[in-house]
């Protein structure tokens, strides 16, 4: 496998692999621990959400992709999204779970975190943001699905206080917000903007009567207030409207936009 610097901005990195010649999206901070593995797919591997296609098409999507991460479609935990900001610490009874029917997966559930080897969270987004999480002290990894309701719910605040309460410093933690919808193709209709102005209203900018919400500095913004270093953080500037080629975009594309999987563990 070949990694090459992404197109896009320093520090992203994507993953070509000769034989599948497929392409797959990395951070460079979590690179640099071997301990653990980690990904977000694209179009190249399909969808990897039910629901819009074949059971067995996601199956197999799926396990193509893992295949290149050496990982095992009965290791992976899939959150049953919600929108929402419950965080859910799994273990070796959850594994496989969400893997192969979306009946079994963790629902109503937008974090997973766990401290076990060879478990692999795993989340699907389509303009939504996959945050990473990474504490190598302790060596527990988190993922969360990150949309504007979540973030609103505060999502992330909740995801640093399950890690500080599993003995994690703030300041050791390694972060990766994901490929997701940029500010200039989220606009927002007036009751999201206002509940943004309230929240973080650096976020927000108005132009001719249109709300817009950047959710990456909004994400940025929570860590940064609760500890985590921003050299510890990195950010994707991929965006799913901006790079439809490369990611499916519920923004862009509707209902039968595919979702892309992001997926990270200890191996």
């Amino acid at each position: 496998m070949w990694c090459i610097p992404g197109r896009v901005a320093p520090g992203d990195f994507f993953c070509y692999n000769i034989l599948m010649r497929e392409l797959f999206f990395q951070f460079s901070n979590l690179r640099k621990f071997s301990e653990i593995s980690h990904a977000i797919s694209n179009r190249n591997f399909g969808d990897m959400g039910f629901g819009r296609i074949s059971d067995n098409e996601v199956i197999h999507n799926r396990q193509e992709f893992l295949k290149n991460l050496n990982i095992n479609l009965n290791d992976i935990v899939v959150a049953g999204i919600a929108h929402d900001s419950r965080i859910v610490t799994v273990g070796n009874q959850e594994k496989s779970r969400g893997s192969k029917s979306l009946k079994t997966a963790i629902l109503k559930t937008d974090g997973l975190i766990t401290s076990q080897k060879q478990i692999f969270l795993m989340v699907t987004v389509a303009d939504c943001l996959p945050i990473f999480f990474y504490d190598p002290s302790l060596r527990i990894v988190g993922l969360l699905h990150a949309g504007w309701r979540g973030i609103l719910a505060q999502i992330v605040p909740k995801a640093l206080e399950k890690f500080n309460n599993c003995g994690t410093d703030a300041d050791n933690l390694i972060v990766g917000i994901g490929p997701g919808i940029c500010q200039r193709h989220f606009v927002v209709q007036k009751d999201v903007l206002d509940k943004f102005k309230e929240y973080n209203h650096k976020a927000v900018f108005i132009r001719n009567h249109d709300g817009y919400v950047d959710l990456k500095k909004t994400v940025l913004d929570d860590l940064k207030n609760a500890g985590v270093l921003a050299e510890n953080i990195e950010i994707s500037s991929d965006c799913p409207v901006c790079h439809n080629g490369l990611y499916g975009s519920f923004r862009k594309e509707g209902a039968k936009a595919p979702v892309q999987a992001a997926i990270i563990g200890l191996i």
